[in-house]
């Protein structure tokens, strides 16, 4: 079942779509439904992916995942959930999608028990809080300049200290903004995870075809990025397991 559009965020990219000469994204959300919706699973996908090449935005990574699972493309299905799972964790359809897919993962991979730090930070500072933080900065950055306006119209002297205090902790308010918005675009452009995109490939030991061969991996396995090294990548499972991987077989998330 697709997922309809958030308008809000369709308006943001209207804009930098036109510079490219590419139809309204609303418009090629619609014709990507009216597609999906007919059963042309492969024409909405592409609509789909033509708008997640551009912008941050969840509908179009959730449905594109929903067209490349009826293709039977468990890898690129997985790869747009992962995405979407980015700017949304907490989304309770894409969790139900996400267990049907892994379902039919070939590999079963149980997780090494964690405090979750690295989950919690995601859900603080992932892709989607982009416009969360920047709201958050907007107010306290402007709620400063108020205070300290305010400070300067006072005579008495502990109404400028109160209205000091609060305005240097409102500046600090709005620099912890800041650094949210900044952590969101970084994450936003370094991938920390990948997907298996190939039938079948070997982890090895070193980034080599002549590197021991540790375990094999399957179309549709997610992993976390440790290293990059000359077209391999080394990963790390949520079991532990470390070795290398080919670029070629995998799609950063």
């Amino acid at each position: 079942m697709t997922r309809r559009c958030n308008s809000l965020l369709l308006v943001l990219g209207v804009m930098a779509f036109c510079m490219r000469g590419v139809a309204q994204p609303d418009i090629v959300f619609e014709r990507a439904n009216l597609a999906y919706e007919s059963g042309d699973h492969e024409e909405a996908l592409a609509l789909y992916e033509s708008i997640a090449e551009g912008h941050l935005h969840f509908e179009s990574e959730f449905n594109a995942g929903n067209a490349a699972f009826k293709l039977d493309r468990l890898g690129l299905a997985r790869l747009h959930y992962e995405r979407a799972k980015l700017l949304s964790p907490s989304d309770e359809h894409l969790k139900a999608n996400l267990a049907l897919l892994e379902s039919n993962i070939v590999d079963r991979i149980t997780p090494v028990p964690s405090l979750g730090l690295k989950s919690w930070m995601a859900s603080w500072v992932g892709p989607g809080q982009w416009m969360t933080w920047t709201l958050w900065a907007l107010f306290w950055w402007t709620l400063t300049w108020v205070l300290w306006a305010m400070r300067w119209t006072k005579s008495n002297r502990d109404s400028r200290a109160t209205l000091g205090f609060f305005g240097v902790a409102s500046l600090v308010l709005g620099l912890t903004g800041l650094w949210g918005v900044k952590e969101c675009s970084d994450r936003a452009k370094t991938p920390d995870q990948v997907v298996i995109m190939s039938a079948r490939v070997d982890v090895t030991s070193a980034p080599s075809t002549t590197g021991t061969v540790l375990f094999q991996l399957h179309e549709g396995t997610r992993a976390c990025i440790l290293n990059r090294s000359e077209g391999w990548t080394e990963i790390e499972l949520d079991n532990g397991n470390l070795g290398w991987l080919p670029n070629g077989a995998v799609a950063d998330v």
